[in-house]
């Protein structure tokens, strides 16, 4: 078995990046200003240092539910983003428009095509809510 410290001393590359999906539910109507609000999210995140892409995903075409995929180098890099004041100030512009139903960490591109997980219970106000 290879632990990452075995891997630095061969010249591998360990790979430290975090991928993360939010699962939102828009509202009925609001299909339309999601999609414009989702971007103007996505290009806030890419001006964070440690942001390797992202994009969004809906359930289907009837659903309600879309998948919001975002990848930074690191975990910090990604923790940045999500508690930084500008991600926050464009999530309050987004309140009527959408809900977050969930959160995942996710190891590898086939976790996102597993269903949404709905959360046990929406966060807290005041509490950090991924993109």
């Amino acid at each position: 078995m290879t632990n990452a410290a075995d891997s630095v001393r061969t010249g591998d590359v360990v790979d430290t990046s975090v991928t993360t999906t939010i699962v939102r539910r828009v509202s009925q109507g609001c299909e339309e200003e999601f999609a414009d609000w989702i971007q103007v999210g996505l290009g806030l995140a890419r001006l964070f240092p440690g942001f390797l892409g992202g994009g969004w995903l809906k359930e289907s075409s009837t659903s309600a539910v879309c998948v919001i995929v975002l990848k930074f180098e690191t975990q910090a890099a990604l923790d940045n983003w999500l508690t930084s004041s500008l991600r926050n100030g464009w999530l309050r512009t987004g309140e009527n428009i959408a809900v977050e139903d969930s959160t995942d960490r996710i190891s590898s591109i086939a976790g996102l095509f597993d269903p949404p997980r709905p959360a046990d219970r929406l966060p807290d106000s005041g509490t950090p809510t991924p993109t």
